[in-house]
């Protein structure tokens, strides 16, 4: 007589919802002690890595066919939701359970016609599929507000990597210049992306970055025509999000102009929009406040021919947007104020600059002796490490012993090692960056004012991100340095005359106006 068995199915999806659930072979040891436990036999073990939040699975599929046509006696299952996480198999189980008398089975429950508890089984596959709809509208949700703060979910372009502690994207200082030549190349006209791609594995040496299962490997072409027609190099996130096309004005650092993408989608014999003749110095780097959508700027001319510049939202944000346009000079303005509040005296910066370069003189002495006491102290751990590993071989110390010593011994190596890494890090060129910061706080506003379009592009661009525009009022988010010293500015201003009132004192003195000057420019 040929006797009705069970199948074991074991399944464990690649998708990050079941990231969690115990392995396959786990799954299948459990379920083998259960049959054993309750003297099941097993005619055959099936094993599926497939999601199931939607049908489809063949294995689950012919299973199932085996059961409706009353083939098995009952399925051995880890969880329901192995079996099922969407309501059309949830289905099939059931009503093979109602027709055909199967069984299934879990490590603490089981569920059959006769059990009278087949309505439990309504509700655990309508948690299950009610996990996959929260976990799926979690997802969009999440993509969409990574979307409207600008930044783009995911993994980073060619050129780009990915910034984990804060989520953002950055420049990749290996890479970003040598995909820029890539583009400066295609702008010539004279270079097609099968030249391009040779000249870069070959002549440039260029490799992608390296991930956890395989190391930098050559240039593809499909690569070099994704890098050349994808919109991020100039700024803009172009996604499908709940089943619409739509274009977000990215936070990174864009590669290319604007202008220079569509030059070379021209160049590869796209058809492309009709491209502004006028270049403006903030388009691109504004937000609406109200809808989020990209600022732009237009130029209309009166009817007396008088020429006047505005800024506008693009009205492509996730809402209606009532906002209206505002005039270059007042969005301008607005800056120069913030600008205004960031001015430092010529006269302050050539003279604290000479106490600091003084400063760091004395401190890179300083540095370099900790460096090489840490350097010392770790040589001597390394010394201990090896002195420890010969009493081993020689039998004068237990497994047990030797691996305490050892642990011991590498704890304090790693944490001298880290703190080399630190003064190393501090040793790091730190006054050619004040340098720089006070060169900008002290002509940011004239280069602003007076500069090219370029100029005011580069000066925003240095003070901050993420510029929000409504209802004709701009919020300037500096940086951390710029808030620091805007902060600071005038008490600055203040220490610059009685640095002036007192510069025929000693220079003891006026260090001392320097040291207390310090706390404030660091916010303290």
């Amino acid at each position: 007589m040929n006797m009705k068995k069970f199948v074991i199915y074991a399944r464990k999806s690649t998708e990050s919802e079941d990231r969690q659930v115990l392995s396959i072979d786990s799954q299948i040891a459990e379920l083998n002690a259960v049959a054993e436990r309750r003297g099941f036999t097993v005619s055959e073990v099936l094993r599926e890595s497939m999601s199931a939040k939607a049908p489809g699975r063949p294995i689950f599929n012919a299973l199932m066919a085996r059961a409706e046509a009353g083939e098995l006696a009952g399925i051995l299952c880890w969880k329901l939701d192995r079996l099922a996480r969407n309501p059309v198999d949830g289905g099939r189980i059931i009503w093979s359970i109602k027709q055909q008398g199967l069984k299934i089975v879990t490590p603490s429950q089981s569920y059959a016609a006769e059990d009278d508890n087949v309505i439990l089984m309504y509700v655990e596959f309508g948690m299950a599929q009610k996990y996959i709809d929260d976990l799926g509208k979690n997802v969009r949700r999440g993509i969409r507000a990574k979307l409207d703060t600008g930044w783009l979910p995911g993994n980073a372009p060619l050129g780009y990597l990915n910034k984990l502690d804060d989520h953002t994207i950055i420049p990749d200082p290996d890479r970003f210049p040598l995909v820029r030549r890539m583009w400066d190349m295609m702008l010539t006209g004279t270079h097609a992306p099968r030249q391009i791609c040779r000249t870069a594995n070959e002549e440039w040496g260029f490799r992608t970055k390296k991930t956890k299962r395989q190391g930098g490997t050559p240039l593809s072409l499909s690569t070099v025509y994704k890098v050349l027609n994808s919109p991020f190099y100039y700024g803009i996130i172009r996604r499908k999000v709940d089943g619409e096309h739509k274009d977000y004005q990215g936070s990174h650092t864009p590669m290319v102009t604007e202008e220079e993408f569509w030059r070379v989608q021209r160049i590869m014999g796209k058809r492309v929009p009709r491209m502004h003749t006028k270049a403006f110095p903030l388009t691109g780097l504004i937000r609406c406040g109200e809808c989020g959508a990209g600022i732009t700027a237009e130029e209309k001319v009166k009817q007396t021919g008088k020429r006047y510049v505005y800024y506008r939202c693009t009205k492509k944000g996730k809402s209606p947007c009532a906002q209206k346009p505002i005039t270059a000079p007042d969005i301008e303005a607005q800056f120069n104020e913030a600008l205004g509040k960031l001015v430092i005296p010529d006269s302050f910066k050539d003279w604290a600059l000479r106490q600091l370069r003084s400063l760091h003189e004395t401190e890179a002495g300083g540095r370099t002796s900790v460096y090489v006491s840490l350097q010392t102290a770790y040589n001597d751990v390394q010394t201990q490490m090896d002195k420890l590993t010969t009493m081993r071989l020689r039998d004068l110390l237990t497994d047990e012993e030797y691996m305490t010593q050892k642990n011991r011994l590498l704890t304090e190596q790693r944490g001298l090692r880290e703190k080399m890494g630190d003064t190393e890090q501090r040793a790091e060129n730190w006054l050619e960056k004040v340098e720089k910061s006070f060169d900008f706080a002290c002509h940011a506003q004239h280069w602003f004012t007076n500069g090219s379009i370029q100029d005011k592009r580069q000066v925003a661009v240095e003070l901050g991100s993420n510029y929000i525009l409504k209802d004709g009022k701009l919020d300037i988010q500096m940086g951390k340095m710029w808030d620091l010293l805007t902060r600071a500015s005038f008490g600055i201003r203040e220490d610059a005359k009685r640095i002036e009132l007192t510069k025929n004192s000693t220079t003891k003195g006026k260090t001392a106006v320097l040291a207390a000057a310090f706390p404030r420019w660091q916010g303290r």
